[in-house]
């Protein structure tokens, strides 16, 4: 019964501004998500960063995601499946490729949010000295237990770092936040004075020319363009050192002087100009229509 459509989900929240660029005005683009549950997504009028209309709290989030999160959207009840681990290795392989001309012999690189810890692990062939923390319980103990992996069971909040890393990454754990800017201004905080932040997310602005709506859904609780992503490490003195524009978004982050704010805003906006509600909602039925005779709607 959790998943009825046309229902709200049991876990609520509020309004909130945006938790980029604190600005308050935003425009509802969708009221559902792909399950059809009653989920409203709104897109900063400022910047373009989407999310929830109604943010969970950070302790509804945490417990969440420690307990149900797989379960939820993986149907996992359980450690990593064998399909999952055969998809994380290759995903951690062409992410280690990209990262490879940026790393020293023994560089010290901390994987935010490391799942089921391959990423730690095949860095480690590198003679990187890798860890990581990762708040669901059944992937970290996993990822401790039966890989024997430096990896702690936590969230970013509480995650003690006993010396400075050369590199921190985070794939696809940013767009789960509710506090971005202050997670990666933690994240510089674990970094030696020359490091690296390595952000891979999903590109909202492809997902929703692609999917319309049925890219949203809870666990997704913020959506960044390739601009967005720019702006959040701008607000921290963090600059592009290099930009893979693909259909997801990954930038690996040094310290300089960033682009003028209102300059990134603009490009941001430019980025998501047509994904208003009517479009998101046009190309869900569009992509939908498209999957029931076989065919992919092209973004």
């Amino acid at each position: 019964m959790r998943n009825l459509p046309f229902t709200r989900y049991s876990l609520t929240g509020s309004p909130i501004s945006c938790p980029i660029c604190g600005n308050a005005e935003r425009t509802l683009i969708s009221k559902y998500d792909r399950r059809f549950k009653i989920l409203p997504h709104s897109k900063c009028d400022e910047c373009a960063l989407v999310r929830h209309e109604f943010m969970l709290s950070d302790e509804q989030l945490s417990e969440y995601y420690s307990k149900s999160y797989r379960s939820d959207y993986q149907w996992v009840n359980s450690g990593p499946t064998a399909r999952h681990i055969k998809k994380r290795v290759l995903e951690a392989n062409t992410r280690i490729n990209k990262l490879k001309p940026y790393l020293k012999k023994c560089s010290k690189i901390l994987d935010f949010g490391c799942g089921s810890g391959e990423f730690v692990e095949l860095t480690q062939k590198l003679d990187a000295l890798a860890s990581g923390f990762e708040p669901g319980n059944l992937y970290a103990s996993y990822a401790r237990d039966q890989k024997g992996l430096d990896v702690q069971n936590c969230g970013w909040e509480n995650y003690e770092c006993k010396s400075k890393n050369d590199v921190v990454t985070a794939f696809h754990v940013f767009e789960h936040l509710t506090d971005p800017r202050t997670a990666f201004q933690k994240a510089i905080s674990w970094l030696k004075s020359n490091g690296l932040i390595y952000i891979e997310v999903p590109n909202m602005a492809n997902l929703l020319k692609l999917k319309g709506f049925g890219s949203l859904h809870m666990a997704h609780t913020i959506g960044f363009g390739r601009y967005s992503l720019e702006l959040l490490g701008a607000y921290s003195g963090m600059v592009p050192l290099e930009i893979f524009d693909e259909f997801n978004i990954g930038i690996i982050f040094k310290k300089g002087q960033p682009r003028p704010l209102n300059e990134i805003k603009r490009n941001s906006l430019e980025e998501f100009n047509n994904l208003n509600f009517k479009q998101v909602n046009k190309r869900f039925w569009l992509y939908s229509t498209s999957k029931l005779f076989g065919k992919r709607s092209k973004v």
